[in-house]
């Protein structure tokens, strides 16, 4: 039985993760500080993101028949390498957790206004729980079959809205600080990034075609980046930057504005799947790199995997009091509790694995 997994599945789950974190926080956080020039944020953060997808692509080929806890145990010691996985898995918890409150804040307030949110998240969770529990290699056909869905999706979109730019809500270029632009597309690379270091949890020798996954990753890296320039450029030159800035989901607002052929309407609901799908992907995977580390630790994975579970259900209906805190404590403090933290993981991880490499 081949147990390798496609090297285009893998690498599509990087299209989903990054941009999970996007929806109803880095789109919005950008959109309000780099105003018109949120374009510019994203192409220089693009090309600076290059550089962290080198560290990633660095530690996957380090050691390839190794996982991440076990690379991180064997580049750090025994003892050193078990607090820093136990610390990645609170924050893999944690991210875990915000997904499903991201999602039934999202399903809440665009299709199911009246439905108590622990009903949205059972209903979300039996899909991911079942996924998780086939494997990574189910996940991975899974991933690339949405993908798929998700380009017939942003084709139809750009369709769509092509009639309603006006090239005059991009102007005036550079009207904020080059700082204000480079802090921005900061920014970006974190909210991009910060979530793809999970799938480091897959052993490269487990992927199939070794010699074109980096190509591949570069290009679904790209396909991504592509995503958001094109979705910024549509918010701002359909709507106006002051306009778009009002909005929580400016993504969803901006999908309202189509109908085909002048009586198909209301087709936001299904175009804006692609961010549901992005959760959903984003769930799963988080899921699963929890229940590789209990593997990996041989504990009773099972009663303690679906306690972990049970607890995030209903942890995430309880993680905010209300969108506008939750929004604005991600925006605060997540670059500072989650990506400072693991860029320099990756960062200290690869120069170590280059000194071993040499030894």
């Amino acid at each position: 039985m081949n147990t390798k997994i496609s090297n285009k599945g893998f690498s599509s789950l990087i299209f989903f993760t990054s941009q999970s974190l996007f929806l109803g926080i880095g789109l919005t956080q950008i959109l309000n500080s780099s105003k018109q020039n949120s374009i510019f944020s994203v192409l220089i953060g693009s090309l600076l993101g290059f550089i962290v997808l080198a560290l990633f692509l660095k530690l996957l080929n380090y050691e390839k028949d190794l996982n991440i806890y076990q690379k991180l145990e064997k580049l750090f010691g025994k003892f050193l390498g078990n607090v820093i996985n136990i610390a990645l898995i609170v924050l893999v918890i944690f991210y875990f957790i915000y997904t499903l409150w991201s999602i039934q804040i999202y399903i809440q307030n665009k299709y199911l206004d009246k439905t108590p949110s622990i009903v949205i998240l059972i209903l979300f969770l039996i899909p991911t729980v079942y996924s998780v529990n086939k494997g990574i290699k189910p996940i991975c056909k899974l991933s690339l079959i949405i993908f798929i869905i998700t380009v017939i999706e942003i084709i139809l979109s750009i369709f769509g809205l092509i009639n309603f730019v006006e090239i005059d809500n991009l102007k005036p270029f550079f009207n904020t600080p080059f700082s204000n632009i480079l802090k921005n597309s900061l920014y970006f690379i974190s909210y991009f990034f910060t979530p793809t270091f999970m799938l480091l949890m897959v052993p490269k020798n487990q992927i199939e075609n070794q010699d074109k996954l980096n190509k591949h990753i570069i290009i679904f890296y790209i396909l991504g980046c592509i995503n958001f320039f094109l979705l910024f450029l549509f918010i701002i030159s359909v709507f106006g930057i002051e306009l778009a800035s009002l909005f929580y989901y400016p993504e969803f607002t901006l999908l309202k504005k189509i109908n085909y052929l002048d009586f198909i309407q209301h087709v936001e609901n299904i175009l804006s799947t692609q961010w549901l799908f992005s959760l959903f992907i984003s769930s799963v995977v988080s899921l699963y790199y929890i229940k590789r580390f209990l593997n990996h630790k041989k504990m009773d994975k099972k009663i303690l995997y679906y306690t972990i579970v049970i607890a995030s259900l209903f942890l995430s209906t309880m993680l905010f009091k209300n969108t506008t805190i939750g929004y604005d404590f991600i925006k605060k403090y997540f670059v500072l509790i989650y990506t400072i933290p693991i860029f320099i993981l990756v960062l200290v991880s690869v120069i170590l694995s280059h000194i071993k490499s040499r030894n």
